[in-house]
């Protein structure tokens, strides 16, 4: 009994042995997979770490002042040679007021969308290329999508004038589809204080608000156009391309300009630090516009026309000058044009200020000093000066034109005088037309005057004849020129080399197998010599061409 007993035991603490065995086994080899995953987790790439810092030059500004904003962009304490930094302004209002990408180095990430084109029309999509003060534009922005998948997008399009003052920003969130290109209109108004000269218009599109965590979908596109105060349309400019690439590692810097009319408040700037489309840190920070009174207003003024003349009635336009204070207004102008005449003053009151234009005519040939004084609603201030030199009067400019060039006898010619230039005339205060025009053909034949500047004429006789033109304006004044006319010895039509009524391509044939031969040669051939130079050249072979 005593033995069964003991052998049962035994069996028992054998039993509970091994399943203590067993239960150890498991947790070994799980705590032996923990560690694995552990380890392999642990042997997994680390997120690099963007670190991007922005400070500006001060903490408070007043109007027209320059605001700094700079920084330093790391990844891993690195500093970062290529990569875009953005930057959104935005007034006391929360309204955007500035948005502009800038480029540190060469970055070489995908952008999903390009910016084709920036282009400037008026109201009536007549191209600008130079922009009236106080006049609205359209700013046109050519997006395009080469992508195969439709892209949410925010436009923007931020004009400066050229202080670099941020005139308006315009913006749309849209969705551009595959493959498709859009052309958004954004109205920008140009205040009358905007400075003439090279403006700047910078366009950009993000994935959505850089406020909000936007993040660069194409470069920034820059285009220059001219401000001017007295005249607006497509003159044809010269194009500046516009750069701003940053090429000092780590480190950005840009800045804008304070209007005279800045709303005073907090203004946040969102800067952005984007090295991919994945790896971006925003850093945000603020700056105080000071309430702008007591600022006395600046005086500015233009006129035209210009060259200026005796008796000329001349426009003296002072929409240029700025009253130096939010919602301060200029209620007095007072000018002084230098002649001995009496001053001008233009008054006006708060809510309705005074017409800032004038007009004014000198009546002596000089040199002339114009003088502005402008007045706020605070009593405040300044003037300004230009000077003016006011020409004489002066007659017309005999000119003219023929053609053919190098008529040939009894072909007809056209004389064209219409290159005549108009004197101007004091006494009428005009241009003065051009009464008639007398043509003398220098061949004997008696002069001819008429009254159109158009007049057709054939020699009989070959030769070098002195055509002389005579113009008489209304007022009496008379100018003279004289050009001499060659009337080549050819009595077949000109360039019909074989005298068959027709230029054609026989002609051409035959002026190019008799080419580069000269007046003595056994191939040459006159009939081949338009000119009667002596030689067959390139002359006579363009000439049979056209």
């Amino acid at each position: 009994m005593i033995g069964e007993a003991f052998m049962q035991n035994q069996k028992r603490i054998e039993k509970h042995l091994l399943g203590i065995f067993s239960i150890t086994f498991i947790i070994i080899a799980f705590l032996a997979n923990l560690s694995l995953l552990t380890m392999e987790e642990n042997t997994e790439p680390l997120t690099p770490t963007l670190t991007i810092t922005a400070q500006t030059n001060k903490q408070s500004y007043l109007l027209r002042q320059k605001i700094y904003i700079q920084g330093n962009i790391t990844l891993d304490g690195t500093p970062v040679s290529d990569a875009y930094i953005i930057l959104q302004i935005n007034n006391p209002q929360d309204q955007p007021t500035t948005f502009r990408t800038i480029q540190i180095g060469n970055p070489t990430q995908h952008m999903p969308i390009k910016i084709l084109d920036i282009s400037i029309t008026d109201h009536e999509n007549n191209q600008l290329d130079t922009v009236q003060t106080g006049t609205s534009i359209r700013v046109i922005v050519k997006v395009n999508n080469p992508e195969l998948t439709s892209q949410n997008i925010f436009i923007t399009a931020t004009v400066f004038d050229a202080n670099m003052v941020p005139i308006q920003t315009g913006f749309l969130e849209t969705t551009i589809l595959p493959e498709q290109t859009i052309s958004p209109k954004f109205t920008i108004y140009i205040p009358k204080w905007a400075i003439s000269g090279k403006a700047l218009i910078c366009a950009n599109v993000y994935n959505k608000e850089p406020k909000q965590g936007g993040i660069a979908y194409a470069k920034e596109r820059a285009e220059y156009f001219y401000i001017s105060k007295i005249q607006k349309g497509y003159l044809e400019l010269p194009e500046i391309q516009f750069q701003d690439i940053q090429n000092t590692p780590g480190k950005y810097q840009t800045y804008i300009t304070l209007p005279p009319d800045p709303k005073a408040g907090e203004y946040t700037a969102y800067i952005t630090g984007q090295v991919d489309p994945i790896t971006i840190n925003q850093e945000t920070i603020t700056f105080q516009v000071q309430q702008s009174s007591g600022y006395p207003p600046q005086a500015s003024f233009a006129y035209w026309p210009t060259p200026s003349y005796e008796n000329m009635t001349l426009t003296f336009d002072a929409s240029s000058s700025t009253a130096e204070g939010f919602n301060d207004t200029i209620i007095k102008y007072e000018w002084d044009f230098g002649d001995g005449t009496p001053k001008i003053i233009k008054e006006g009151n708060y809510t309705n200020p005074p017409d800032p234009t004038v007009t004014h005519a000198y009546t002596t040939p000089g040199n002339y000093t114009i003088t502005l004084n402008v007045t706020d609603n605070e009593g405040l201030w300044s003037t300004t000066t230009k000077p003016i030199e006011i020409l004489p009067e002066f007659g017309p400019t005999a000119d003219f034109e023929w053609s053919p060039y190098q008529p040939w006898v009894n072909q007809t010619i056209t004389f064209n005088a219409s290159k005549t230039t108009l004197g101007w005339c004091a006494k009428t205060a005009r241009f003065s037309p051009i009464a008639n025009y007398t043509w003398d053909f220098g061949d004997g034949t008696s002069p001819i005057t008429i009254t159109n500047p158009i007049i057709t004429y054939n020699y009989t006789q070959p030769g070098n004849y002195s055509v002389t033109l005579t113009v008489t304006d209304e007022d009496g004044r008379i100018d003279s020129v004289t050009y001499i006319v060659e009337v080549l010895n050819i009595t077949t039509k000109y360039c019909d080399i074989n005298g068959d009524g027709i230029i054609d391509l026989v002609d051409v044939y035959t002026v190019a197998m008799h080419y580069a031969t000269e007046e003595g040669d056994p191939n040459y051939d006159p009939r081949c010599d338009i000119n009667n130079d002596g030689m067959i050249d390139l002359f006579d072979y363009y000439t049979v061409c056209m």
